[in-house]
């Protein structure tokens, strides 16, 4: 049982709700999800930072609906590996699934999950250090990762990933960011969506599309390679 229990709810409650301003490097956020899998043991949403697992099936639902999953799938930010879950609760197909993420316990325990799957593997890795080798993957997912600030330049280190991503998977890939504005807290890391689209097309040649209702502060932007 987690210490975390004996605590008053008070207490707990401001701990499970705890968010940094920002990480040095890639490394340190994967020690803080680390940290969070112990002091938040048998709660996975908390540990996820999700108020329940709806909330992540939410997210789930946006994003494959804006890039439908097929052939091979990249997860980059994978966590416990529930992308896998989704996608055989809504019989979508895929030949090979790949998750990364910088949490050794992150990776331990979905792969610990989903061992019986042939199809599905998972690795610790820092594409910012250990890049992804291009055309290896058909589409990506980056759900729920680029949120918090990383490194003295957060633009420049968030636009290094998706463009490692972009380049490993032949069709694109979709991510989530948040907007500002939207909601009580204040976020670490807010963008407008319009202009991280005008970003990525810019920097990293990708078409760029905005799926935005406007009033959640979770937005999705899909980059596609561009067709000759």
């Amino acid at each position: 049982m987690s210490f975390l229990r004996l605590l008053p709810h008070s207490w707990q409650q401001r701990i499970r709700n705890y968010a940094p301003r920002g990480f040095p490097d890639v490394v340190s956020c994967g020690a803080f999800y680390d940290a969070r899998a112990r002091l938040f043991s048998g709660d996975d949403a908390i540990v996820l930072e999700y108020s329940n697992f709806s909330v992540q099936r939410k997210l789930f639902e946006r994003a494959v609906e804006a890039l439908p999953p097929h052939g091979r799938v990249l997860d980059v930010g994978c966590g416990l590996g529930h992308l896998v879950d989704f996608l055989d609760e809504r019989k979508i197909p895929f030949d090979d699934y790949r998750g990364i993420d910088v949490s050794q316990t992150m990776v331990d325990r979905a792969s610990a999950r989903l061992a019986k799957r042939d199809d599905v593997r998972f690795e610790v890795r820092d594409v910012t250090n250990d890049p992804l080798t291009p055309d290896v993957h058909d589409v990506g997912y980056v759900i729920s990762v680029l949120g918090y600030p990383i490194g003295r330049d957060p633009m420049a280190t968030m636009m290094g990933i998706l463009g490692n991503v972009f380049e490993a998977c032949t069709d694109g890939l979709v991510f989530s960011h948040v907007a500002g504005g939207r909601r009580k807290a204040p976020l670490a890391f807010p963008t407008v969506p319009e202009e991280l689209a005008a970003q990525c097309e810019r920097h990293l040649g990708a078409e760029a599309t905005v799926y935005d209702d406007g009033v959640d502060f979770t937005y999705f932007l899909t980059l596609r390679h561009a067709r000759e």
